[in-house]
């Protein structure tokens, strides 16, 4: 058995007099260290998935297994930073610790990783003085704080420009392969799974149309035609 394993997965949601399967026979599974890209149109259950898996929502049917019998602790980072606008930057990244109590926060494991993510400077300062990629900085850095075991990353470049993009795909990057975090990422972007995954599927109105394995050494260039074929296999298989 996987670390990490789906089986049958199926999210059903009330429409009116009728049902929307969001995801229906959803089976995936990750060893620890595995970086999984699920890659789709808009609608398609990404998002869904993710959800189930922090324990934000629950499926209708299916299950969701660790092989130590245990949940995992698990970080989170969402499309929009999604930072307390009344906390500076330190407290946000250690905001999952506040019940707790003041004692028992990890400001030093905090203020390393402002230093990693390149924000130390503004830890005095409110998301309302960040840029969009500042705020998306810190809340990776929140995500992290706790040490987590699985991060689930829910489209979290979309807004970025692409310079900061760019930039924040190389930290996210150098954090997998330092650290070996087990990562599932959601993007619409097909390059961006293709240079950062170690598996892609895809997902067409909840189902798993296509599943690929990545062997290319990081890291990864564009202009290498192996790079392209994944890129084409993977376009295609989104677009039937």
């Amino acid at each position: 058995m996987a670390w990490f394993e789906v089986s049958k997965l199926r999210k059903e949601y009330p429409l009116g007099e009728s049902v929307k399967v969001a995801l229906r026979d959803f089976s995936l599974s990750a060893e620890r260290g595995d970086f999984v890209s699920i890659i789709g149109r808009s609608g398609s259950g990404k998002t869904t998935f993710l959800r189930l898996v922090a324990g934000l929502s629950s499926q209708t049917s299916g299950e969701i297994k660790y092989s130590d019998g245990r949940k995992p602790r698990i970080g989170m980072v969402f499309q929009e930073p999604r930072l307390m606008p009344w906390l500076t930057v330190e407290e946000n990244v250690v905001f999952p610790y506040k019940p707790l109590g003041r004692k028992n926060l990890p400001l030093k494991r905090a203020r390393a990783l402002l230093e990693m993510l390149g924000i130390l400077d503004y830890k005095d300062a409110y998301p309302s003085a960040l840029s969009g990629g500042m705020a998306q900085r810190a809340a990776l850095g929140r995500a992290l704080c706790r040490e987590p075991e699985l991060i689930l990353m829910d489209e979290p470049l979309g807004a970025l420009d692409y310079f900061t993009r760019n930039a924040l795909r190389e930290e996210i990057l150098n954090l997998y392969m330092t650290e070996a975090k087990t990562i599932l990422f959601v993007t619409h972007d097909v390059d961006e799974a293709v240079a950062m995954s170690r598996r892609i599927v895809v997902l067409d109105e909840g189902e798993i149309v296509c599943r690929v394995k990545i062997d290319l050494d990081y890291p990864r260039k564009r202009t290498d035609p192996a790079f392209a074929a994944i890129v084409e296999q993977l376009l295609v298989s989104i677009a039937r």
